[in-house]
């Protein structure tokens, strides 16, 4: 892939964070078009194993931030809300609706326009996609959700490819940056 990747570890979650946040508040105050920034992934492979992203309620016990410096959670629910206008888009996957909930706050989770969704009871289902659908898949099956067109399709998801097939790809993108 012909741009920078960073992988981050558990430990620098919230730095990282951190400096995305930082990064927004610059894009926001900006005169430049979003369009003309370079555009910046996060993924997330498992939100809930990164449980400096937790949300926390506004009404929370926790200590205040100036004690603790600035709160990762609330940081990451701003790049969530308002980072894919700014260039900031987020990639992630979550194992059950309770991690959903846990770590995102309703309006956050609605920024999530497009989902895929494996089988899980009726009621996780209605509460991600307004339909009891995911209930009735099968082993080897899953919903595609795009909440802004309206629409849900069934699909068959495929198998990582091999290694070989990225590096081939790869060697493509490296040819034709030359």
């Amino acid at each position: 892939i012909p741009r920078e990747i960073v992988v981050v570890r558990g430990q620098d979650v919230a730095p990282t964070v951190n400096d995305l946040a930082t990064e927004l508040k610059a894009r926001g105050a900006s005169e430049t078009p979003a369009r003309e920034a370079p555009a910046i992934f996060l993924f997330i492979h498992g939100l809930q194993k990164f449980k400096k992203l937790r949300h926390e309620d506004d009404f929370s016990f926790s200590p205040s931030s100036s004690e603790s410096g600035p709160d990762t959670g609330a940081q990451f629910n701003e790049l969530i809300a308002e980072g894919s206008g700014h260039g900031i888009h987020i990639l992630t996957t979550v194992d059950t609706l309770n991690s959903v909930n846990r770590f995102m706050n309703r309006k956050a989770l609605s920024e999530f326009a497009m989902r895929v969704i494996f089988q899980m009871s009726a009621n996780d289902s209605a509460s991600l996609i307004d339909s009891p659908k995911a209930s009735n898949l099968g082993l080897h099956r899953a919903l595609f959700y795009h909440e802004q067109e309206g629409y849900l399709e069934t699909f068959r998801p495929y198998a990582t490819p091999h290694a070989d097939w990225f590096r081939q790809i790869a060697e493509k993108q490296a040819s034709q940056r030359k």
